[in-house]
């Protein structure tokens, strides 16, 4: 990916900003412009980006968000029409037409009621598209695609790398993203605003529900799924093992044995779900990325 198409994406992520914090967000050079992951609107609170991995305030603190322009972001973010997007704000974060996420923060509310109240803190997380993305990775071999999950912390990079080996991948095999979240395709009215290739892509609606319709309708060779968190999201992928088809998918975590430290992942690396594990490093501003065998002692 070019460097302007990274501008791009800061771009069009800043335009969710009320004007006054939008100029405080372009007083960031043009490299630091490329550079920028996230974009953090706390009510009354200093204005702050992470840069490469690190924290940067901005307007020396004289930047403080109002009730006003936190409401005039969510209503930018989705096109005036919060009430189309209230389910996602529920389980809190919207995704927007380009891809980009925002994590929301305000007062929880109980029982049936779907509401947004007290909005506190808002967290634009920059979505890119890099090409060639781990094109070094030997995920494939004789035998062809191997089973994968991409393993990180929060915020390390694993939607992106997961949207470039399904677009890499849809060359030579069938591939169906479950998008729960609208991240990886970011599909808009049926059209995806990211590149991925030949992949066919449903939108929406929860892991366990709309798997098994790919895996019936549209006959996949490989599976890919973002975010496996909950223990429902690990039992679908032990049903889906031994249907023949591969699973491409990412977890939070900082390391392989990190995955023991949760029952749910524990059960994939028991039944051996995936036969090889990326881990995602950042150091310096710099992400690495290495394959691992996911026989840790168990």
């Amino acid at each position: 990916m070019q460097d302007m198409d990274f501008l791009k994406s800061f771009h069009t992520a800043a335009q969710l900003l009320p004007e006054r914090l939008w100029k405080a967000a372009y007083s960031l050079d043009e490299l630091q412009r490329q550079q920028c992951e996230e974009l953090r609107v706390r009510l009354g609170r200093p204005l702050a980006v992470t840069v490469a991995g690190k924290t940067v305030l901005l307007g020396e603190g004289a930047v403080l968000p109002s009730k006003e322009e936190l409401d005039q972001l969510l209503a930018r973010a989705t096109e005036c029409s919060v009430h189309t997007y209230l389910e996602q704000l529920w389980q809190g974060f919207l995704t927007t037409r380009h891809g980009h996420r925002l994590g929301i923060c305000s007062e929880a509310a109980t029982g049936d009621a779907r509401l947004l109240r007290g909005l506190s803190s808002v967290n634009i997380r920059i979505a890119r598209q890099v090409h060639g993305l781990g094109a070094d990775l030997p995920i494939c071999d004789a035998r062809g695609f191997r089973s994968t999950l991409i393993l990180a912390p929060p915020g390390s990079g694993k939607t992106t790398l997961l949207r470039e080996l399904c677009r890499r991948l849809s060359r030579d095999f069938r591939v169906a993203i479950a998008d729960e979240r609208y991240e990886i395709a970011a599909c808009a009215d049926g059209q995806p605003r990211f590149s991925i290739g030949s992949c066919d892509v449903l939108s929406g609606g929860h892991k366990g529900e709309t798997v098994p319709m790919l895996l019936r309708a549209m006959s996949p060779q490989i599976l890919a799924v973002d975010e496996i968190t909950r223990e429902e999201d690990c039992r679908m992928l032990l049903d889906c093992t031994g249907c023949g088809c591969g699973l491409l998918a990412t977890a939070h975590g900082s390391c392989p044995e990190d995955l023991l430290r949760r029952p749910a992942y524990r059960q994939l690396l028991e039944h051996r779900v995936f036969e090889q594990i990326i881990l995602i490093e950042q150091t310096g501003g710099e992400r690495r990325y290495s394959l691992h065998s996911p026989e840790v002692r168990l």
